[in-house]
């Protein structure tokens, strides 16, 4: 099972590397102008505040995004870095079986002594241990950014929190395409339902707060259940992340059971 994991690192070192290059690129750029919008923070404000309801929606929903929780919230967390990552979980769900069987070298992995359950598991830690290193990437910069440029009253902690609520979010989506993946005849589908989930699940959970009917479908997708304003401002009930917790679990034994009683010849 080492070898397997060692080896699924060794192919994406490249793009993992590329990945946590963008997402460093991604958050300094976005950092670094903090302090020009914090000395036009009052007259930005009136701009914001002429807004309609919906449209503030889908920037974070924040009564005030130019303070440090507001901006971080609206530039990083609320909408880039999650939906960023999904786009790496949903490329890495997709792919983590299907390369192998897209190079037709699958049969090589499954003639070794290892159980397809193993075989699974191994690729799943693989594809986990990039998902962390990048969104570990990310994390630091964020927090350090925020430090240099001034993002004042917001507790690392918190900043911790959002960040590991962020790659959750991502690695649930993740799931759900590796499952589909596992199958052998959906990775097409893999990728878009994986993009429709996380483009959709921002846009449904957001507008939910100003269109009613919203409210009972954004429940079933996991963007309702990230709340990134919520963790910078400590009222976040972490109850709400068994969600993601279920989503994989359910993924991950479903992968296990369709996955074994493939035909991969």
């Amino acid at each position: 099972m080492r070898p397997i994991v060692k080896w699924t690192l060794w192919q994406r070192r490249w793009s993992a590397m590329w990945w946590s290059v963008g997402l460093f690129a991604f958050i300094f750029i976005n950092m670094v102008f903090y302090p020009t919008f914090k000395d036009s923070a009052a007259q930005l404000a009136k701009s914001f505040a002429s807004l309609p309801k919906a449209a503030l929606q889908l920037f974070g929903g924040s009564s005030d995004f130019f303070s440090p929780i507001g901006f971080l919230n609206s530039q990083i967390f609320f909408l880039m870095l999650p939906l960023l990552l999904t786009m790496l979980a949903v490329s890495l769900g997709s792919s983590l079986i299907a390369r192998e069987e897209q190079d037709m070298t699958i049969e090589l992995l499954l003639a070794r002594p290892v159980s397809r359950g193993r075989l699974l598991a191994a690729k799943i830690t693989g594809g986990t241990i990039i998902l962390a290193a990048v969104s570990g990437v990310a994390l630091i910069t964020v927090v350090v950014t925020a430090r240099v440029f001034g993002l004042d009253g917001i507790p690392s902690s918190a900043i911790a929190l959002a960040g590991f609520n962020s790659f959750l979010l991502a690695y649930c989506t993740g799931a759900i395409a590796f499952l589909l993946a596992a199958t052998g005849r959906a990775r097409g589908a893999a990728i878009g339902i994986g993009a429709m989930i996380g483009v959709g699940g921002y846009l449904i959970t957001s507008l939910s707060g100003t269109v009613g009917w919203l409210k009972t479908p954004a429940k079933a997708l996991p963007y309702n259940y990230y709340q990134s304003e919520a963790i910078l401002r400590g009222t976040y009930h972490w109850l709400s992340a068994l969600f993601f917790v279920a989503v994989v679990a359910v993924c991950g034994t479903l992968s296990y059971l369709v996955f074994r009683r493939r035909d991969i010849a």
